[in-house]
């Protein structure tokens, strides 16, 4: 009984997270797309993210609708079904730990940052996401058993090897972030997005430690599932959290942002208490966010 409440908790959350998370990804995808004094290339990448989030909200809604319909599948069904969530989580986690290597670039080789072509840096960043990503979703197929598992989502519905790397890497990705977020120079240009970036790397941090932790300890079978469900909390926030960062801290999106839903009159009554409001019929003046 108390299991089967613990899990429509964790639906609930899951639903929750899923429309305010949508919403603020495409609302963010969106902007970036209209606004071309927004299109930086951290800010494409940050784009590029925001649609893996995506993709990993809507694949968490899978475990979703088999929780409510209580069924539970062996993890060679579930897999299959959670692949391309599993292939999104590692491209998203990749590019966050390129958006700080990016900021890296900025302070150290501005001259080359600003003349190298953004379709091909776009690339480049991307290349690496992709490759790991496929790792380890092929790795996912090749690995999977007929065990049941609790909850059909990509660290339950990978295999106990494949699950460890996983953490590993995620681990990894968090690791260099948080050990690079204020150093030196770039905190100059970093403190822009160490709200959003101290969220994701705390969430990420707590999911992946948290995972790594129990299967270090041995902890295997119905016991492993029920703590993994309960920390899916962090990943979704992970998921969601960047467009609300962004909108708070940042005047020039959240003045597109309101110009966007509610009308460039409405835009220049913006009222955050830095300082005095905006005057939209006065040229804009591009701050950097990523």
């Amino acid at each position: 009984m108390l299991a089967r409440v613990n899990q429509l908790i964790i639906v609930t959350y899951k639903i929750l997270f899923f429309f305010a998370g949508i919403f603020g990804n495409a609302c963010l995808i969106y902007m970036i797309a209209k606004k071309k004094t927004l299109q930086t290339k951290s800010s494409i990448l940050q784009a590029v993210q925001s649609f893996c989030h995506i993709i990993c909200l809507a694949g968490t809604q899978v475990d979703t609708v088999l929780t409510i319909l209580d069924i539970q599948l062996p993890r060679s069904q579930c897999y299959p079904k959670v692949s391309t969530y599993t292939f999104f989580e590692t491209v998203q986690s990749m590019i966050m730990l390129f958006l700080v290597i990016d900021i890296l670039i900025i302070v150290k080789f501005p001259r080359f940052y600003h003349t190298f072509s953004t379709t091909k840096y776009i690339i480049l960043a991307l290349i690496p996401a992709i490759t790991c990503g496929m790792v380890f979703f092929v790795w996912g197929f090749v690995g999977t058993n007929d065990e049941i598992v609790i909850f059909c989502n990509p660290p339950l519905g990978l295999n106990i090897v494949a699950s460890t790397w996983f953490f590993r890497n995620s681990w990894d990705m968090q690791s260099f972030i948080s050990g690079h977020k204020q150093r030196g120079d770039s905190w100059k240009v970093m403190k822009r997005l160490q709200l959003s970036v101290a969220i994701f790397v705390c969430s990420w941090f707590i999911a992946q430690s948290s995972n790594s932790v129990f299967i270090a300890i041995g902890i295997t079978g119905e016991t492993f599932n029920f703590l993994v469900a309960n920390v899916s909390f962090f990943v979704l926030l992970s998921f969601s959290q960047t467009f609300y960062v962004v909108i708070w801290k940042s005047k020039e999106y959240r003045t597109h942002f309101l110009s966007l839903w509610c009308g460039r009159s409405f835009a220049s009554r913006d009222v955050t208490g830095a300082g005095s409001s905006m005057k939209i019929n006065q040229p804009v003046t591009t701050s950097r966010i990523f």
